[in-house]
């Protein structure tokens, strides 16, 4: 090659690595955002002193008047501890960022981390009060583009059951939720951090990338997390499908695991009772499902009871076990279940079983076998990623939102009011609370808009108080000259 050509290569050359090289440093330093923790400036969280094994609550309300809410975070106090999420950016094992609830790792006794192993009572607990979209604010803060694996489990505490829900990014503007678009440098993604752009299904996605299972120990085959399989169904899960896009999670049905047995998703005030064994000798532990009250036409589904955990439980059905045999085996654990009902009588199970928690407690029975709610039935288990990247553009470039919305059992969800109503004379309901213009308090002396009675507000031709009536067709003109 000629010398003055091969300097010209070069030099070419030198160039485009510098351009290339560049090109990567500005896309590693680009703006992006990281999730610095939960906003909570419009949470109030229990205050202590606590008692283990007690249940609470990290209250979530609608606005800063804190006057309003919908649900709350709640934690069991012990190992999970106030105020019950948390953000983790860097693992101290592997790195990875996740959110989670708070407290330490009952293994170890370190602090909570996103690579701590299963059963170690790692996702948060969202609970809805009333059926209305449920909010959670996180703050970011300036750096790399960050990915975060979402830890949580979600219970109906409402009046009603749910036939499904959204999930949904956004920001929340003076109040008012504003949904998340594609491609604003916020949204659900793989761990990899790539953004769902086209719908992707938690049929086709891997169980700790996206899904949503109720406990294994329900349903569910054995793996190397648990060694025996589920109670009600040794085979199949019991799951809620999802359809995933950039900036929202839709619920795609129960399962039929679930749904045959239980229905709809259950709400907590629906739940069924079992009869429990304590293997450990600690009744706070998780316990050992052994049999059911099941509707007596139809043994797989389960049956009503009366009674609670301080007068004890009655079931108004048929007593069966899923369970190949009642009772302990000869080496005295329960027999493995074979997803079959059948009726029993409680002596199959022990010479006494306990009508409540407390009494099994009292009796001081080491190992005792006692009725108790099916908690696990109400909660659902989530795993799915946030992606975080530029937040410049972001309406609130220091804050985000993930909004929850129940879809209740035979309709749809109303959203709350989004705040105050913002024009008082478009015919519209801005705020969403079903009042339109005069008829909402928020208009009142604001325009036209204010108590019927004045000669102004008897001749023109408007209904100021938003009653329906008008002039001297509401009762607030009657003695007014105008309608006399």
């Amino acid at each position: 090659m000629d010398k003055s050509l091969k300097r010209k290569f070069c030099k070419s050359s030198m160039f485009l690595v510098v351009v290339v090289v560049g090109s990567i440093a500005i896309a590693g330093t680009a703006l992006a955002g990281v999730i610095s923790g939960w906003n909570t400036g419009t949470v109030i969280t229990q205050p202590g002193p606590y008692v283990d094994y007690t249940t609470y609550y990290s209250t979530i309300f609608s606005d800063y008047s804190m006057s309003t809410t919908y649900g709350a975070i709640s934690w069991k106090h012990g190992d999970v501890q106030p105020p019950g999420l948390k953000v983790v950016n860097g693992d101290d094992v592997n790195g990875t960022n996740c959110i989670m609830t708070t407290g330490y790792n009952p293994y170890d006794f370190t602090d909570k981390q996103c690579s701590d192993p299963v059963q170690s009572s790692k996702r948060f607990k969202l609970k809805n009060m009333v059926n209305a979209p449920l909010d959670l604010n996180y703050t970011v803060v300036t750096g790399n583009t960050s990915v975060y694996r979402i830890f949580q489990k979600w219970t109906d505490v409402t009046d009603l059951r749910w036939s499904g829900f959204t999930i949904q990014l956004g920001f929340t503007v003076n109040g008012v939720f504003v949904p998340s678009t594609a491609g604003d440098g916020l949204g659900f993604s793989t761990p990899t951090g790539a953004y769902f752009t086209m719908p992707v299904t938690s049929y086709q996605s891997k169980e700790d990338t996206l899904s949503a299972f109720y406990a294994q120990g329900l349903a569910g085959p054995a793996d190397k997390y648990h060694p025996e399989p589920g109670y009600f169904n040794p085979f199949a899960r019991m799951s809620f499908g999802l359809i995933a896009t950039e900036n929202t999670i839709t619920s795609d049905g129960v399962s039929a695991t679930y749904s045959n047995v239980f229905g709809e998703w259950l709400n907590s005030a629906a739940v069924p009772i079992s009869v429990l064994w304590d293997d450990d000798g600690d009744i706070n532990t998780d316990n050992i499902l052994m049999a059911n009250c099941a509707d007596p036409a139809n043994l797989v589904h389960v049956g009503t009871h009366t009674g609670d955990d301080v007068t004890g439980f009655t079931c108004t059905g048929q007593w069966v076990t899923f369970r190949s045999q009642p009772g302990l085996d000869s080496n005295g654990v329960p027999y493995v279940s074979d997803g079959i009902p059948k009726p029993i009588n409680l002596t199959d199970l022990a010479p006494y079983v306990h009508t409540s928690a407390t009494s099994a407690v009292a009796s001081g029975e080491p190992k005792p076998m006692y009725m108790d709610q099916i908690e696990d039935a109400a909660n659902l288990g989530f795993t799915f990623w946030i992606t975080v990247a530029d937040n410049t553009t972001w309406p609130t470039p220091g804050n985000f939102t993930v909004r929850y919305t129940p879809v209740p059992s035979g309709g749809s969800t109303l959203p709350p009011p989004a705040g105050p109503e913002t024009s008082c004379s478009d015919g519209i309901d801005n705020d969403g609370d079903s009042l339109a213009d005069c008829a909402d308090p928020d208009c009142a002396g604001i325009g036209f808009c204010g108590p019927e009675g004045q000669d102004t507000t008897c001749s023109d031709g408007i209904d100021n108080d938003g009653d329906g009536f008008i002039d001297c067709a509401d009762s607030g003109c009657a003695k007014n000259r105008s309608c006399r």
